[in-house]
């Protein structure tokens, strides 16, 4: 059940955020989300979250356990400041949508979540928590996640300093153990947060993103009421929005479809998606509605201050301007608010010193200015344009940086400084021309390394969600947001009716092709990195040793001529080609062929084959390429191809068919085999002749993402009864048990069952079966060395006719004998398989191979 990632060298921790080279947020990757545009809609929600003050933070598990619905509610329709906190990114899960697993995986689906968090109008915060795949135990998430995970909820809960927490998996106490221990560990993050003795990890507790919250005034703890009839507070998510025409639950379930991993799209209609969701606090008490949205005119009413109650009746009056169409009014009005939201002490004087609890109050003062001034920019029609010239930045080489900021002619904007704000080794060289028209700024990569702590010569400030970060936090924060801060931002300051603030723009470059333009983040990139195919290569040990070909695409990202000598570096006793030379003009692609025999004699093990481009004594040997299923991000590995040496026998010629989902790896892990694997679209599996496959493969819940295949099931039966062989992954419960595609009967069940522990016992219930014995000899042994998990959606109920040939169990659980099944149907053989093989195959896994190609081979017994 850990995730263990053989073939990735480098060991990236998800949370960390750095597997990918990756920063700042990626626009059109995701269509943009309804209410967050320059329009007189946004502009009137931005007035009226200015004027509330309460604080939610909202917890939960995993990327698509929210609810959409509350956050929209609370954030859109109470217009609270909220937060969502996802104490994983999701990499243990399943992917609906390409090929990407793991920490892929993961990267992908904190893309997803903060797509859909802009929906909702909420910030994301994550912790360093491992999705490590299904766990049946709080218990054992608690021990796989440790102490760091509680370290980081109350690092979020002082930093963010929410009013109220509501706890999604709070009182529950059954089904996958993260959803459990994220509700017992919510209550005790939030008592921790209020605990003076509890300190966090190399952090001074006397500043106001670390000092304690929830000791003079308690944090409400609300959960969801699932009792029946609940007793608690109904949240109105079908009222209509004024606003949008929609209601709370629409506006939401609008972005919750962001989700596509999770193939959360067919779901939508689910009742449990538009069920009612109530409210409760966790400790028993009374609970007031209007704690969730306190007015900004309360504020400062305990030192009889007037100056938010004055800036919330400049708000009201903006408002209603903007309603009545009259621009100008309603701009003087919210600078006028900011004003005052900025300047409140000059009314409610007080005694400042140097004291934690008075640096967050503060710091939630000068939170209300920011919302304001946001208020004020969209009404203002501040638009800043920041655009570099390349998005790949290459150390010691400049890029240029065009800059135009406007306004509507109604606010009569006075631009002033312009700034450039640098995460990472970026020196400004020069600027020509003006902010007003285009300004162009020359921008140099020093040589000092990309990695480091974040720094900048224009500001030594961390932008985030947070303002102001201390320089000991700034690592772990950068860990704990959703994804890397951008390398570059224009800060414009601009004085609007009397008022100066400051706007600013991540700078991104504008990548189009023939069929889509993406607005994607600057990322500082090695000047050459090599890409290797094939990834991954298979020696028999009873086989000859052959020599096989490695292809490189040799990138440089680099600007400058440049010569490079490209080798590979080999095992101990094997041997490969020479290296080749290779001259560049500039940034482009060259390819390289070059050859790699092994040794004569292997031993059993995974043997790494590595390639390197050499600039005289400097070294790239790394891969940067984007993943399949979102381009606009790129992942970094090592150059290399790892072969897999093991025991096994694989028939002669054998073909096997494929009715594949979306991207999954096993057909290329059959492949390297030697195994002939045609992929089946919609015409072969109704039309085509089937008889030629020895096998046909249905993949990871084909019955659901292939439309066309419980159509052509019958087909698929027939070819069976007529002499074939069948291998039916697994499907999810709620499709596999409505539509029994199976000859005979066979139910999932639910709870679903399955076996997360990897290195659970195996028994063989039938060790003389030829599907066990033939070609390969199935021991206990091929079970050693699996990853994350020995397999899921295990049949639980079954007819008479089936042969269970495993039995399996997690510890202090019963054995369960429906992860590998058949059934002779006709002249052939029919198998379900719920055993994670679409893990293992990818992984290299010998004993998952031996299995896979036994069942392969089950029509050349017959």
């Amino acid at each position: 059940m850990r995730v263990s990632f053989r073939r990735v060298a480098i060991v990236i921790v998800l949370s960390s955020g750095a597997a990918a080279i990756l920063a700042g947020r990626v626009v059109a990757q995701f269509p943009p989300a309804p209410g967050t545009g320059p329009g007189l809609a946004e502009m009137i929600e931005a007035i009226d979250s200015a004027r509330v003050t309460t604080r939610i933070l909202y917890v939960t598990a995993h990327p698509d356990d929210e609810s959409a619905a509350v956050l929209t509610y609370l954030a859109r329709g109470l217009h609270a400041d909220v937060a969502l906190l996802s104490v994983t990114r999701g990499e243990g899960g399943q992917n609906a949508l390409g090929p990407e697993q793991a920490p892929q995986l993961g990267l992908i689906r904190t893309q997803e979540l903060l797509a859909a968090t802009r929906g909702y109008g909420v910030k994301l915060f994550f912790t360093r928590a491992p999705d490590f795949g299904y766990s049946k135990t709080p218990e054992e998430t608690e021990k796989i996640w440790g102490d760091q995970v509680l370290e980081d909820m109350v690092r979020v809960i002082r930093a963010f300093r929410p009013n109220v927490v509501i706890n999604n998996w709070g009182g529950v106490h059954g089904g996958h153990g993260h959803h459990q221990a994220t509700g017992l560990l919510t209550p005790k993050a939030v008592q921790l947060a209020a605990d003076a003795n509890y300190k966090l990890g190399g952090a001074p507790a006397s500043t106001a993103n670390t000092a304690v919250w929830g000791k003079e005034e308690p944090v409400r703890v609300l959960d969801f009421d699932r009792n029946n009839p609940p007793k608690g507070y109904v949240l109105p998510l079908d009222d209509i929005s004024p606003l949008w025409g929609k209601s709370w639950r629409e506006i939401g379930l609008d972005a919750f479809v962001n989700h596509h991993t999770q193939g959360i799209a067919g779901f939508l209609g689910s009742p449990f998606l538009r069920r009612q969701i109530v409210l409760v606090p966790e400790d028993g008490g009374t609970f007031d509605p209007a704690q969730l949205a306190a007015p900004l005119s309360a504020q400062g009413k305990e030192m009889s201050c007037r100056a938010f109650s004055d800036a919330d009746t400049s708000l009201g009056a903006g408002r209603a301007a903007l309603l009545e169409g009259k621009t100008e009014a309603a701009i003087c009005s919210l600078a006028a608010a900011a004003s005052e939201a900025a300047h409140w002490l000059d009314k409610c004087p007080m005694h400042l010193g140097d004291f934690p609890w008075q640096k967050q109050y503060l710091a939630d003062k000068d939170r209300i200015r920011q919302r304001i001034e946001k208020a004020l920019a969209l009404a203002a029609g501040v638009d800043i344009s920041a655009n570099g010239d390349t998005s790949e930045l290459v150390t010691g080489e400049s890029f240029i940086i065009s800059a135009h900021t406007r306004c509507r002619p109604e606010a009569a904007c006075a631009l002033g400084e312009t700034k450039l704000l640098f995460r990472g080794p970026l020196q400004e060289m020069k600027r020509e021309g003006e902010v007003a028209k285009e300004l162009k700024l020359t921008v140099r990569v020093s040589a000092s390394d990309p990695s480091a702590t974040p720094q900048g010569t224009a500001e030594k400030e961390l932008m985030s969600a947070l303002g102001k970060v201390e320089e000991g936090e700034k690592a772990i924060w950068e860990t704990l947001l959703p994804e890397l801060l951008p390398l570059v931002s224009v800060q414009q300051e601009l004085t609007i009716s009397g008022y100066k603030f400051m706007v600013a723009e991540p700078v991104r470059h504008l990548e189009a092709s023939s069929t889509s333009v993406d607005r994607v983040p600057l990322r500082i990139v090695p000047a050459y990195t090599v890409a290797v195919e094939p990834k991954q290569e298979i020696e028999v040990l009873a086989k000859q040793r052959k020599p096989f070909e490695i292809f490189l695409r040799v990138h440089s990202y680099t600007s400058q001529p440049g010569k490079v000598s490209v080798g590979l570096e080999a095992p101990k006793d094997w041997t490969s080609s020479s290296p080749v030379t290779l001259e560049y003009a500039g940034v482009g692609d060259q390819y390289v062929k070059l050859t790699v025999t092994p040794p004569g004699r292997l031993v059993p093990g995974d043997y790494a084959i590595r390639a390197s481009a050499m600039r005289g004594q400097e070294k790239f040997s790394g891969s940067v390429e984007p993943l399949a299923s979102m381009p606009t991000l790129h992942w970094e590995e090592p150059a290399e191809t790892i072969v897999h040496a093991f025991d096994i026998t694989v028939p002669e010629n054998l073909r096997v068919g494929y009715v594949t989902a979306e991207g999954e790896p096993i057909p290329e892990a059959l492949e390297r085999l030697g195994i002939k694997v045609e992929k089946l679209d919609a015409a072969a599996l109704t039309f085509g002749d089937l008889a030629g496959f020895d096998a046909i493969v249905v993949g990871v819940r084909a019955y659901e993402l292939r439309p066309e295949l419980p159509g052509a099931n019958q087909r698929l039966l027939g070819y069976v009864s007529n002499g074939g062989t069948l291998v039916v992954q697994y499907n999810r419960d709620s499709v596999w048990d409505k539509l029994q595609p199976a000859p005979y009967p066979a139910k999932i069940g639910n709870p679903t069952p399955r076996i997360t522990d990897e290195n659970s016992p195996v028994k063989l219930l039938k060790p003389e079966d030829p599907l066990l014995n033939r070609p390969n000899k199935i021991t206990a042994d091929d079970f050693k060395g699996w990853q994350q998990e020995r397999g899921l959606y295990y049949w639980s109920q079954f007819d008479a006719k089936y042969t269970a040939l495993l039995a399996m169990n997690d510890p202090g659980e019963s054995e369960l004998n429906g992860g590998l099944v058949y059934t002779r149907y006709g002249k052939g053989t029919y198998i379900y398989t719920g055993i994670a093989f679409f893990r293992q195959l990818p992984d290299g896994v010998p004993g998952a191979f031996r299995i896979f190609v036994n069942l392969l081979s089950a029509s050349r017994r017959q």
